[in-house]
């Protein structure tokens, strides 16, 4: 007979290899990391600048997105076999920690994104 601990490890496996899935799928086009190989413009001057400037910030906010996504479905997969495991008080555990560690995650990706818009007109 298998136990339901089996069944919580299973679930839990499962959502992780779907976040993994979501995580190529937004990131697959994405070809940014960072500074790209020439980086961002120094400073914006013309409609050029303003698109790559765009194009930069929109890439970290999807990759943003999907980080924040990967860290939501983590924590659901914790909280159900938490609820499994060890009833409703260590799911609830599990559901804080996990909320903690997502709200961080979005909150460092957002100023990311935001460092990414962050470039001034030349002068």
């Amino acid at each position: 007979m298998v136990t339901s601990s089996y069944h919580a490890k299973q679930r839990l496996a499962c959502a992780a290899g779907l976040a993994l899935a979501i995580t190529a799928t937004f990131t697959a086009g994405c070809s940014h990391s960072g500074k790209g190989a020439s980086g961002p413009p120094a400073c914006r001057d013309d409609a050029a600048d303003d698109v790559e400037v765009g194009a930069r910030t929109g890439a970290s906010g999807v990759k943003t997105g999907a980080t924040t996504a990967v860290e939501g479905v983590k924590t659901f997969g914790s909280a159900t076999a938490g609820l499994v495991e060890g009833g409703s008080d260590e799911a609830k555990a599990r559901w804080k920690e996990g909320a903690a560690q997502t709200k961080k995650t979005a909150r460092k990706g957002g100023a990311e994104t935001k460092q990414e818009g962050d470039v001034p007109r030349c002068k």
